[in-house]
């Protein structure tokens, strides 16, 4: 199933990747508590008192029991010592500052264990538990990631917990207090709140904030230092949302800009989006590959080139000079279909790859307009086949022109165009690739048939990079990442495809160092390398 726009690709991966630091959020465990110093001590100490382990245990930590008897006021030692903890483990987020740095620097007092959760952006997490003077419980979580890609992004030369250690840096911390339900947390935001604007100055707000559930936050602050910084009180109360960590708790958290780099990469809505050059270049030489009248030729390119600009983000889409594409959309395909009538078999393949890649590319623009009736009931005259998105609840353009064209030259080059763009944006053409079948090892499949044709080096080099993510999914399903897809593969064909992948990374990594779509392989390998599990890409996009 591939989606209507990019918008609500990403937003999917937003939810998803909400519901994964939640989970990771709520393993919160409590020890012996350590009573917090008087605020001037606070900061001093914050930092310092942490558990060494050069190679931490994986016992899981109970978590934090909110029917523990807690103060029902809070006192301003309270207030202080929550601010000054806060600060002073905000104060830690600094660029570079490895593991194994961290480690050496903090690794003496006991107090900290790593969270037993599943990797999936952050490498390793560490967790704290400890009472402010009254009794009140907090909780410390400090979170690795692993780096951005160099540039070149040459292969990772180390791998395991070397690997870890030496390039997984710290990048976001969070401290958190569960008032009671029946107590206003508002005291402890405002004065985490006044301590911070002090440092930072006044709150810049919380617009264009990537933190979720701003809007049903109370006494919200937002401050961008060396770290991005949010401080709020969450009213909501547990018992309503089990599974919010956040319920309600007084929080402060913030965020190194690698993580939001991350994780917004790691969508694969935006793995397929930087495809889009290829497809722009493509297109331009089928259009000159049919053969048909200059004139005709020029009024379909130029047409692309409009749906492209708008599709390049919603704000684009919205300009009044990039909807008038709308208009011409039937006209222009009307006499461009109508032209391919009586061309070669391969002539016909390439003028049905533009017919399809400018209708794939209009239905990728913010809220699809393709989906309106009247509209899709025309273009479905001329034999455009669309989908109804059960997710989306809206139809989408099926793409079944494209598997026209790998019909109509199936071993030429318009085929090869055909095969390549169905693999980048997630849609493979072969036998069985519909939602339901097996989309890995048609990947895998259809990009080995790819390269075993001798494109020229750049295009081998994504070429390896798409099968190294096919096999990439196979070791993150595998190894428990997306329980809910229901596909199963046993630990031997995990580690064959962890070894593929590789390969095929390291292939494409030795010609491409430099493209977004490198740097994305790169990081790939990194967490495969390191004996962690790889985001996917073809999982979300057909499940």
């Amino acid at each position: 199933m591939e989606p209507g726009s990019w918008t609500r690709r990403i937003a999917l991966f937003v939810l998803t990747a909400v519901s994964i630091v939640a989970v990771a959020l709520a393993i919160i465990h409590r020890r012996e508590s350590h009573n917090v110093a008087p605020a001037q001590r606070v900061a001093k100490q914050a930092v310092a008192e942490i558990v060494r382990h050069p190679d931490p245990p994986q016992a899981q930590p109970p978590k934090i029991s909110l029917d523990t008897p807690q103060p029902t006021t809070i006192s301003p030692e309270d207030e202080s010592a929550f601010a000054s903890l806060a600060e002073a483990d905000v104060s830690q987020l600094r660029e570079g500052v490895t593991l194994a740095q961290w480690m050496d620097l903090h690794g003496k007092n006991e107090g900290w264990e790593t969270s037993t959760d599943e990797a999936y952006f952050d490498c390793r997490t560490f967790v704290r538990t400890e009472a402010l003077p009254s009794g009140r419980q907090i909780a410390r979580m400090v979170y690795f990631y692993p780096p951005e890609a160099p540039t070149p992004a040459v292969f990772p030369a180390i791998g395991g917990q070397e690997l870890i250690n030496r390039t997984c840096v710290l990048a976001l911390v969070r401290v958190q207090t569960h008032p009671p339900a029946w107590q206003d947390g508002r005291a402890l935001a405002q004065a985490v709140q006044q301590q911070f604007a002090k440092k930072y100055g006044d709150s810049i707000g919380m617009k264009g904030v990537g933190f979720r559930g701003s809007g049903a936050w109370d006494d919200t602050a937002r401050w961008v230092a060396a770290s991005e910084i949010v401080s709020a009180y969450n009213p909501t109360k547990a018992a309503d949302i089990p599974d919010d960590p956040s319920a309600d708790s007084v929080f402060v958290f913030a965020r190194l800009p690698v993580v939001y780099k991350i994780e917004r990469n790691a969508c694969c809505a935006m793995k397929a989006y930087r495809y889009r050059s290829i497809e722009n270049t493509q297109f331009h030489r089928a259009i000159g590959m049919v053969g048909v009248d200059a004139a005709l030729s020029g009024r379909v390119a130029s047409l692309y080139e409009e749906v492209f600009r708008a599709s390049a983000s919603p704000e684009q889409a919205q300009e009044p000079e990039n909807m008038k594409w709308q208009q011409s959309l039937v006209p222009v395909l009307r006499d461009w279909l109508k032209a391919l009538r009586t061309l070669t078999p391969t002539q016909r393949a390439a003028g049905l790859y533009a017919a399809d890649r400018l209708l794939a590319t209009a239905g990728g623009i913010d809220g699809n307009p393709l989906d309106r009736p009247k509209l899709r009931s025309a273009l479905e005259d001329l034999g455009a086949v669309f989908d109804f998105d059960t997710l989306g609840k809206c139809y989408n353009y099926a793409s079944h022109w494209l598997g026209q064209v790998r019909e109509l030259d199936p071993e030429g080059p318009v085929g090869q165009m055909a095969v390549l763009v169905s693999l980048a944006v997630g849609r493979p053409l072969g036998p069985g690739s519909d939602k339901d079948q097996d989309i890995f090892h048609i990947v895998i499949t259809d990009g080995e048939w790819l390269l075993a044709k001798n494109p020229d080096p750049p295009t081998a080099a994504q070429v390896h990079f798409i099968i190294g993510d096919a096999y990439s999914d196979i070791v993150a399903l595998a190894g428990g990442a997306e329980p809910d897809y229901g596909e199963s593969f046993g630990q031997d064909e995990a580690d064959s495809a962890r070894k593929k992948a590789l390969e095929h990374y390291r292939a494409g990594l030795a010609v491409d160092g430099t493209s977004e779509n490198a740097k994305d392989a790169w990081l790939q390998a990194w967490h495969l390398s390191a004996g962690l599990l790889p985001t996917t890409r073809y999982v979300y996009i057909n499940d």
